[in-house]
């Protein structure tokens, strides 16, 4: 009933706002400046990123390029402990009287490349291609970053003086796709004066985001039990193909885990012929479903025929179940290095139990808001081998109450096969404000420009504006940004139409607003 109260007084919001003078629209013979200037300017500045390694937990290059970057523009910059960066830039000629606005992105990335495709993501830069023809950019065999390089390229256009606004506030944040430990080190102090904040996150230019879910890290950890390993014969069982992608905006895609996936058919081989586990490895961030995974097995050399007749039936099962979805899974068995210890049978069935118990996936849908999914957790990492095992989640929701129920079953679960865990709270919730004075504008001014209106939308993802919103008492916020398509994944592609899209929309934004 909460959700409809709020829709009900956005959009009566909306029509008060269409209601009112007219908010400083240009003029009908008014250029706006030219689309392929504003897109060759973007790129210029993607490419000072991309040239940066920007690993989530590894920003200190880029945020110093950055820093030194706006000095050179003449704005003092201020740097935290985290690597965040603060600077404020005065209004332009004649908007001195708008309110203080901040305009905030994240720089860190999510780092996958491609199968085959050597890439170091702490010593190499991203290699752009810019496809001028089919209007799209992306990178050559890793993801692109436009989460949220994307942001970062149209604020610093706005740094660079190509728009008109009022006194504004830039904020550069680290470590968003891990655990917003860069936005949980901005203060109060940091925020003094901001009456408005315009995160430039969101991946879709027809939608401002005014809500997102919280999340949390669940870190399983515990001993190997190894014992010596008595079969003769090692092999690799690999599943890979799959979609990967954003565990928050994708998860309701129905993508295959290919962790949860592998787990399963090794609990099925269990129970049909005699292995020994060597090791259990996949995923690349807790916030990727994983595109794939390995175990490394110790068999009889005998059985060999029948371990791969039940892989293959078991990639026939699943192709059929992801038809359509994961038409790129494969199953493959290959030859291994022997090894000399493997993991007990009791504990292999234990680290299967977790996997395949958990709750992953989509979990609960909202009541009120129709295609929204509530409540989902994502298995994103796997290492078990004879260093240790550890095991990384990641559960979201909108209901905290049902964050908490999702968290309950990780613990007995847990507590049932001998793991320890940990559980750490990463974004906050940011709901919906019915007072906003930000979103009727964005419907108006958007409308305007494009001629229908514009998405309003809450998301099942964690975006910083939650923590925002408790540092600044319930700030007025918005989250908005251009078409990027499959984020976090090596299919990652930023539409280019879609930069003046909404650098038309923020400029028209940052000159409506009044105190």
């Amino acid at each position: 009933m909460k959700a409809k109260w709020i829709i009900a007084a956005l959009s009566c919001l909306l029509v008060m706002a269409l209601a009112l003078p007219s908010l400083c629209e240009p003029a009908a013979d008014a250029a706006m400046p030219e689309d392929s200037a504003i897109i060759d300017d973007f790129i210029e500045n993607f490419r000072i990123l991309a040239a940066v390694p920007r690993q989530s937990k590894h920003e200190k290059a880029v945020s110093d390029r950055l820093k030194a970057w706006a000095e050179a523009l003449g704005f003092e910059v201020r740097q935290n402990e985290a690597n965040d960066l603060f600077f404020d830039i005065p209004a332009t000629e004649g908007f001195e009287g708008l309110p203080l606005i901040a305009l905030q992105t994240h720089l860190d990335m999510v780092c996958v490349a491609a199968e085959d495709h050597p890439f170091d993501p702490l010593t190499d830069p991203i290699e752009l291609i810019v496809d001028r023809d089919a209007g799209t950019l992306t990178a050559d065999g890793t993801t692109l970053g436009a989460d949220d390089g994307a942001g970062v390229a149209l604020v610093m256009s706005v740094v660079k003086g190509r728009m008109a606004h009022g006194p504004l506030r830039i904020i550069f944040t680290t470590d968003e796709e891990i655990d917003m430990s860069g936005v949980l080190a901005v203060t109060p102090e940091d925020m003094a004066g901001v009456q408005y904040l315009i995160n430039i996150d969101s991946e879709q230019s027809d939608t401002v985001t005014v809500s997102s879910a919280a999340d949390a890290t669940v870190v399983l950890t515990g001993d190997p039990a190894l014992t010596d390993a008595t079969m003769g014969t090692a092999v690799s069982v690999a599943i890979s193909g799959l979609s990967g992608g954003h565990s928050g905006v994708m998860i309701g895609e129905g993508r295959c885990n290919g962790i949860v996936a592998l787990a399963g058919i090794l609990d099925r081989l269990g129970g049909e012929l005699p292995y020994e586990l060597v090791s259990l490895t996949g995923g690349i961030a807790d916030n990727a479903i994983p595109a794939k995974a390995q175990a490394i097995l110790m068999i009889d050399t005998a059985d060999r025929a029948a371990l791969e007749g039940i892989v293959a039936e078991e990639e026939a099962a699943l192709r059929k179940a992801y038809a359509g979805v994961e038409d790129g899974l494969t199953l493959a068995v290959t030859d291994a290095d022997a090894a000399e210890k493997v993991f007990d049978a009791d504990q292999t069935g234990r680290i299967l139990d977790y996997v395949t118990s958990s709750i992953n996936g989509v979990y609960t849908m909202s009541e009120v808001i129709d295609g929204l999914v509530e409540s989902s957790s994502n298995l994103g990492q796997i290492r078990a081998d004879a260093d240790g095992i550890e095991i990384r989640q990641m559960p979201r929701s909108s209901s905290p109450e049902r964050l908490v129920e999702i968290e309950y079953q990780f613990r007995a679960l847990a507590s049932e096969n001998g793991l320890s865990i940990s559980i750490t709270e990463v974004s906050r919730p940011w709901p919906a404000r019915a007072d906003s004075r930000l979103v009727p504008v964005i419907q108006r001014i958007y409308e305007a420009q494009n001629g229908e209106a514009i998405k309003v939308e809450a998301i099942h993802a964690g975006l910083e504006c939650g923590v925002f919103y408790e540092l600044a008492e319930g700030l007025d916020m918005v989250s908005i940004g251009p078409d990027v398509l499959n984020a976090h994944s090596p299919e990652e592609t930023l539409f280019l139409a879609s930069i003046p899209k909404t650098w038309h929309l923020l400029e028209r934004l940052l000159v409506s607003l009044e105190e």
